[in-house]
């Protein structure tokens, strides 16, 4: 059994459940009420572009949280049943079975994120908008990336603990570290420094570098450089040199390490 089988189940099964229906009914929902705001509250030129930075805030919100609720009982759901075992004694090996997990439900969660996003585009460019084709598809593929990260996040939690709760748990505290703690601390930093007269040097570079690496820092980094702008930031870690291997590190880093560590494990 391949993963594309595996990714094929877990997205019929996703989407059978009723949590998950409404967490896509409502990331469609939240992106197209941006588009219809948009145009009535933003200033001229009215363009797909300009929605990409509106709409990156939004998606910073609501993007992490449907992305942990999808991948947190990946793994550990059927390893409290009982029914991993008999999950692995199909012809397949544990990092396929991950594998397979992580690709089915940050399919669904793609899959919703492009109907939102052409709803969206549709929204903007009806009647007086202007459309930018490249730039757009440069902000579906972003979000899409942004929400594959947090689904790989909660996929990597359920694989590492041995129950439901401790992946919800792990998967929550990752969440809340990674959009509201890394943001606090690493302003609290900057403006420590600033009041103590830093303004140049290498620790304010290393505190600027240290806020970029979040990922949705990483996120808004690159839908400002690639769909939004072509002006290029004023440094180098305020521009894709550091965010796109940020946003690809988050992207592969947790679920590859959880596969390590749950290829190894014992299951008893």
């Amino acid at each position: 059994m391949t993963w594309r089988v595996i990714a094929r189940r877990d997205w019929r099964l996703l989407l059978d459940a009723r949590l998950p229906k409404i967490a896509l009914v409502g990331l469609i929902a939240v992106v197209s009420i941006a588009a219809y705001v948009y145009p009535v509250i933003g200033t001229e030129p009215i363009t797909t572009s300009r929605f990409g930075a509106f709409v990156s805030g939004w998606l910073e919100g609501v993007l992490p949280a449907i992305g942990v609720l999808f991948g947190y009982g990946a793994i550990a759901r059927e390893h409290e049943s009982g029914a991993l075992r008999l999950a692995l004694s199909m012809p397949h090996g544990r990092s396929t079975l991950v594998l397979g997990r992580f690709v089915g439900r940050a399919g669904v969660l793609a899959a919703a994120i492009v109907v939102g996003m052409v709803i969206a585009g549709a929204l903007v460019v009806y009647p007086l908008g202007t459309l930018h084709p490249l730039r757009f598809l440069a902000l579906v593929l972003l979000t899409v990336a942004h929400g594959a990260t947090w689904v790989g996040i909660g996929v990597a939690a359920s694989a590492l603990v041995t129950t439901n709760r401790q992946a919800l748990v792990l998967a929550v505290v990752a969440l809340f570290v990674l959009v509201i703690v890394w943001d606090a601390v690493t302003a609290g930093a900057e403006a420590g420094i600033v009041a103590a007269g830093i303004t140049d040097g290498p620790i304010r570079t290393v505190v600027q570098v240290g806020a970029q690496l979040d990922p949705g820092s990483a996120f808004e980094t690159l839908v400002t450089a690639l769909a939004v702008s072509d002006q290029s930031a004023g440094a180098w870690y305020d521009g894709p040199a550091l965010a796109l291997p940020v946003l690809i590190g988050w992207l592969f880093g947790p679920l590859s390490v959880a596969i390590l560590r749950f290829k190894w494990r014992d299951l008893a």
